[in-house]
């Protein structure tokens, strides 16, 4: 190997890591125009008897807890109320589907006071909600109905503080190179 390359080697050496981070913080900041959400699903009961229920949707451009994004697929039927517009079923559509796919793949936590429980699920989605299928049975009254979203269950809390420094390296480099363009 000629002198002048073997000088070069260490230097290589240590930048490839470098790129290799820069490469995955490209890949991140690719969803920047689409829009983050965290998503919880609550169900209260008390005396095992089902009370309520809340569905939590707020915009997480930076939540660092998610990282592994898939496109998840759910199928569901919905009743039909006389005179409901199709933005007012759209709405129940994605609201069951959004329950439907944190109970399925979400973050599960429990906590208990006296007789009363909530059971939460947690989650990020990458919008749009694409809604693939709304059909109307008229001998039924319902509409059934297929949907498909990006998702990714919140990661345990042991793993927070690992994916957090990650991901504050990440917005560094990413930071580093948008001096430069």
């Amino acid at each position: 190997m000629p002198e002048n390359h073997k000088k070069h080697l260490p230097v290589t050496l240590l930048l490839l890591p470098l790129m290799m981070f820069i490469t995955s913080s490209i890949t991140i900041h690719a969803y920047e125009g689409i829009e983050t959400y965290y998503i919880r699903y609550d169900v209260k009961s008390s005396k095992n008897k089902i009370m309520g229920d809340d569905l939590l949707m707020i915009p997480a451009k930076n939540d660092f807890r998610a990282e592994n994004f898939s496109q998840i697929s759910t199928t569901g039927v919905i009743s039909a109320a006389p005179g409901e517009s199709k933005l007012s079923v759209e709405k129940r559509i994605k609201n069951n589907s959004l329950k439907a796919i944190l109970v399925n793949n979400g973050l599960k936590s429990v906590k208990v006071k006296d007789v009363d429980t909530v059971i939460s699920y947690e989650g990020v989605i990458i919008t749009p909600l694409n809604i693939l299928k709304n059909t109307y049975n008229e001998e039924q009254n319902n509409y059934s109905y297929e949907v498909q979203v990006e998702f990714s269950p919140i990661a345990f809390p042991d793993k927070w503080e690992t994916l957090n420094i990650k991901h504050r390296i990440k917005e560094i480099f990413y930071d580093f190179f948008q001096l430069f363009k």
